[in-house]
Formats: C-alpha cells, structure tokens, sequence
C-alpha cells in the first residue's frame, strides 16, 4: 500500500528511493513549471497528463523520531542518535541514501570526512536562519468595497541551489515558525520528472492511482545527495548539530 513518504530501498545490486507521487498532500508534491525561477503550480497527475515542465518537490529530511510509530519508516531504526534537543532519533531518508551509497562504493570516505568538514566550517552567525529575515513593504491605503484597509507584502527569501549540470534543485525557503516564535529555513529538492524511472512512460498520461516514481541513486546521485547534506548542515544551528551527530554515529572509523 503506498503511503505519503519516501522510501529508501536497498539491495545488493539497486539503491533507489520509491517515490508516492498521486497524494494530494504531503511533502512529495508533482508540480509544474517552465524553468526554475518560476513560482510551481501544484497539479493534480491523475487528472492532468504529464510534460517535460512537469518536477517532483520533495521536502525531504534526514532523521525520524525514534518510537514505535516511526521504527518500521526508515530502514536503518538500528542507528540513533541524540539530536540539538536530545531526543533521540533514526537516521532517515537523505541519512539512509548516503549510508548505502558509500556501502554501493558510489562516494568515498574521503568526500564524507570533506563534507563533516565544511559543515563543522560554517559558525552559527553564517546559517541561513541567521542571516535571513521575512519582510514587508511599507502600507498604502485602499478601499475595498467600501472598506478602508491598509496593504502591504510579504515576502519570504527563497535561495535556489543548482546541482552542477543536472536540472536538480535545492530549494531554501524562510519562513515564521509554527510552532514557536523566529523563523525557519526549509529545504526541499526539486527532480525533473524525467529523473525518474517508472513502469511505463510517463509523459503524455495521467498518474495511476497509488503510482510511484523511482529516483535511482548512481554516483551522481550519491554525490547530490551528500552535498545535500551539508547545504542542512548550512540552514541553522541544530541543523548543523544534528547532520553531524549523523555523519559522527554512521561513519566512526572514517571521522576519527
């Protein structure tokens, strides 16, 4: 049965991520748009026949709350670690892809000691959530339908990162906090629908129902994916924290 999240599969010979691509909600969207400094539209692809503008955004992650809920979503519930807050976590996802691959041989022990050091490079005062801000422009007076207000904007600051030569984006985007008060930087990865592998050829048809998508990790992929991780190592102080207790917890003899 699919269900709303990634997940990471792994074998002797394939590591891939199985993507659900048919859930209106979630953090796997299927949006369009006709180059990347376009706003994407959200479609609904099992209504609406896929075309090269169409992409996958993924708000993807890294770690996983350890309980009983969680423990059959990642693959690796045998690696934890206590994050920023001291919980304790899985590693997940983006953490999953990277063990496997340097497992596959896809990226080197001596990228993975590269990356813990360009993160454990970046200070606090250098992260995203420290050097970013929302704002708004200055109100004017309108009236509408006979009701004075005042408008103003908002805008949020969006960083768009593009991996070497590929059509694969990192997408950075500030914004308030739910939960509690400041703000946020939020990551999500953005893949051409064309990266994908499917059963048949997906464009020029709508969706099946419950249907997914294959991102195929190669040593392209394996080094994205690693790159990734130290781009959330960048976005804030417990980011940075806890993509390196990950890299610390999977990687011991390669770190020390």
């Amino acid at each position: 049965m699919q269900t709303d999240e990634a997940k990471v599969v792994n074998s002797e010979s394939r590591l891939f991520v199985n993507l659900p691509l048919t859930k209106p909600t979630g953090k796997i969207r299927v949006k369009k748009r006709s180059f990347f400094a376009e706003y994407g539209v959200p479609i609904a692809p099992r209504q609406v026949p896929l075309t090269q503008s169409v992409y996958v955004e993924w708000q993807i992650g890294y770690d996983l709350l350890k309980s009983d809920e969680n423990v059959d979503k990642t693959s690796l519930s045998e690696m934890t670690f206590r994050n920023y807050k001291g919980e304790t976590k899985y590693a997940y996802e983006l953490s999953e892809i990277i063990l496997y691959a340097r497992r596959h041989r896809l990226i080197e022990d001596s990228d993975i000691s590269k990356c813990y050091s360009d993160i454990r490079g970046v200070s606090a005062n250098q992260t995203f959530e420290e050097t970013s801000s929302i704002s708004r422009t200055n109100p004017r007076e309108v009236v509408i339908n006979g009701i004075p207000f005042y408008e103003m904007s908002v805008s949020y600051p969006l960083f768009v990162h593009r991996f070497g030569q590929y059509e694969i984006f990192a997408e950075i985007m500030i914004r308030e906090k739910q939960r509690a008060v400041g703000t946020q930087a939020m990551l999500y990865v953005c893949l051409p629908i064309t990266s994908l592998t499917f059963s048949r050829q997906p464009l020029g048809r709508t969706l099946d129902s419950k249907e997914c998508g294959e991102w195929r990790i190669g040593r392209e992929e394996a080094s994205l994916s690693l790159e990734l991780f130290r781009v959330f190592g960048m976005l804030s102080p417990k980011h940075r924290h806890d993509v390196l207790a990950i890299l610390e917890m999977m990687f011991p003899f390669v770190l020390h």
